[in-house]
C-alpha cells in the first residue's frame, strides 16, 4: 500500500553548495555539504502518515476535460509532463524575478529515475534503499547527480507527491511549502531536470514529482544586496492558506491551516539578519490591522537557510483583501529596507445545476458547472453511490451527462451525490450537488 497524504506530500529539499569550482576527477568531483530539511533539526524528515488515499468506498471518480493541460508540445527531451513542471517552476521564478532554468538531460535522468522509483517502491523523500529495484540510482540526491556525472558546485532537490494528473499544482504546494520555495526561488541553478510519473493506486491518480536542480559555477559578481519577496510587490491572487503537515519537516506544528507563507532570500552568500518583519491587513486604509505570525530565521529555526527568513500567518488570510508586507534588516551588514503589497485571491463559488430533480432509473441526468475557474486545470467529478450510475460522460468543460443504473430499489437510499474536486481521492470539494433515481416499480 502506498504511503500518501491525501492532499500534496511535500517530502522534504535537499540543497547542495560547494563553495569551490569543482575541476577535479569524477572520484571528487561534486563532493558538496548537503542541507536536508530536518537533519538540522534531528527530525528524520521525509513523509508523515496520513490517512489513505483511495477512493471512499462506493465512490468513483472521473477526470474532467482539460483544456489547460494541452500543452504546446515538449522539449529538449522532455516529455509533456516533465515540460508543465519545468514551465510552472519558471513561470514562479520569473515572477519573483529570478532568472529561469533550463533542462539539463543529466538532471533530468537523475530526477526521473527517483520519481520512477518513489512509484514503483510505494514511498515518498529522497532516500533510496532497495538496491535490488530497477529505478535505483544512488541512496541520496547527492549520489544520484553523482551517478549521472552531472558537474557541479550548486545542486538542489524538491520532491512531492500529488493526488492528481495536473503537474502544475503539485509545483503550486511545494511553492506554498516554505523549505521547498527556498530551492524553487534560489537564484544560484541555472539547469533543472523534473522527473514525473501518472500512475492510478486504488482508484485514485497520483503524481510524483522530482526536480533536481543544478548549477556548473557561481557568477562570482559582488553579493548583491536585493531580496527576492515572494509574494511579489503588486501580486494578484496570492493563495490564502497552507497546510503545514503537509510539509516535512513542518514548518508550524500543532497547526492545521496557516496562511500563506511571506518569504524574502538574498544571494546564497549572503546573511540575512531580521529586526522587522510584519504583514498588515490594509483592506480599511484608515485603520489597517497587524496579522498575527510565526517569524522563522535561521537563528531560531536552523531549517531556515542563513540567507533568508520567512513569515507565516496563524489563521488563513482573507480571501480578496489587500496586504502590506514590511521587512527591515540587513544583509552582510548592509542595511535594507522593503515594502511591499499583494492582494489574496477572492472566493468564487462554483455551484452545480442538474436537469432534473429526479431522474427515472436508466435515463439521463444532465449537470452544468457554473463559476468554474478553467485556470486551475484538470478537476474530478466524485460521484457515489457508484451502483446507481452506469456512465459519465463529459460533453463539454463544465457540462455532462450522467445515464443511471437500474440498482435502485426499495431497500436502499436512491439518492446520487456528485463532487468537483481538484483531488482524484475526492477530497475538499468545491461543488456539490445531489439528484434522486426513481424507484423501480
Amino acid at each position: 500500500m502506498r504511503r500518501r497524504f491525501p492532499e500534496l506530500v511535500c517530502a522534504c529539499a535537499v540543497l547542495f553548495v560547494s563553495a569551490f569550482n569543482l575541476e577535479a576527477d569524477d572520484e571528487t568531483r561534486g563532493q558538496a555539504t548537503v542541507r536536508t530539511p530536518g537533519a538540522e533539526s534531528g527530525r528524520p524528515g521525509g513523509v508523515k502518515p496520513s490517512s489513505s488515499k483511495s477512493l471512499p468506498l462506493e465512490t468513483r471518480s472521473v477526470r474532467s476535460i482539460d483544456t489547460s493541460e494541452a500543452s504546446p508540445g515538449a522539449s529538449g527531451g522532455l516529455n509533456a509532463l516533465q515540460q508543465r513542471v519545468l514551465d510552472r517552476v519558471n513561470y514562479y521564478r520569473t515572477m519573483a524575478g529570478v532568472a529561469p532554468v533550463r533542462a539539463d538531460v543529466k538532471l533530468l535522468d537523475a530526477a526521473q529515475a527517483h520519481a520512477s522509483y518513489l512509484r514503483a517502491t510505494g514511498t515518498t523523500g529522497h532516500y533510496e534503499t532497495n538496491k535490488s529495484n530497477p529505478y535505483y540510482t544512488g541512496y541520496s540526491p547527492f549520489d544520484r547527480i553523482k551517478h549521472q556525472r552531472y558537474s557541479y558546485v550548486s545542486a538542489g532537490e524538491v520532491v512531492a507527491s500529488e493526488p492528481s494528473s495536473h503537474p502544475a499544482r503539485a509545483v503550486d504546494a511545494l511553492m506554498a511549502a516554505i523549505y521547498h520555495r527556498f530551492i524553487i526561488l534560489s537564484g544560484d541553478f541555472t539547469q533543472a531536470g523534473p522527473g514525473v510519473t501518472l500512475d492510478t493506486n486504488q482508484g485514485a491518480e497520483e503524481l510524483d514529482v522530482t526536480v533536481d536542480f543544478g548549477a556548473g559555477d557561481l557568477t562570482r559578481s559582488p553579493i548583491s544586496t536585493s531580496l527576492t519577496l515572494y509574494p511579489f510587490d503588486g501580486q494578484q491572487h496570492v493563495p490564502t492558506d497552507f497546510d503545514p503537515a503537509q510539509e516535512s519537516p513542518d514548518p508550524m506544528p500543532g497547526h492545521t491551516l496557516v496562511g500563506y507563507p511571506l518569504s524574502v532570500q538574498a544571494d546564497s552568500r549572503g546573511t540575512v539578519k531580521v529586526k522587522l518583519f510584519e504583514l498588515q491587513d490594509i483592506s480599511s486604509a484608515d485603520r489597517p490591522r497587524r496579522v498575527d505570525a510565526k517569524l522563522l530565521t535561521h537563528s531560531a529555526n536552523a531549517e531556515t537557510p542563513v540567507n533568508a527568513a520567512a513569515l507565516i500567518p496563524i489563521e488563513p488570510l482573507a480571501p480578496g483583501t489587500a496586504y502590506q508586507a514590511s521587512f527591515a534588516g540587513s544583509i552582510n551588514g548592509e542595511p535594507v529596507n522593503k515594502v511591499w503589497r499583494f492582494n489574496t485571491a477572492d472566493v468564487r463559488a462554483v455551484t452545480m445545476t442538474f436537469g432534473s430533480p429526479v431522474v427515472a432509473a436508466g435515463g439521463v441526468q444532465q449537470v452544468k458547472l457554473h463559476g468554474l475557474d478553467s485556470e486551475k486545470g484538470a478537476y474530478y467529478l466524485c460521484y457515489s453511490p457508484a451502483r446507481l450510475v452506469r456512465s459519465l460522460q463529459h460533453e463539454t468543460e463544465t457540462q455532462f451527462s450522467m445515464t443511471t443504473s437500474t440498482a435502485c430499489d426499495a431497500d436502499n437510499s436512491c439518492q446520487v451525490t456528485v463532487q468537483a474536486t481538484y483531488h482524484s481521492t475526492c477530497t475538499q470539494p468545491f461543488a456539490v450537488g445531489t439528484f434522486n433515481v426513481s424507484r423501480q416499480e
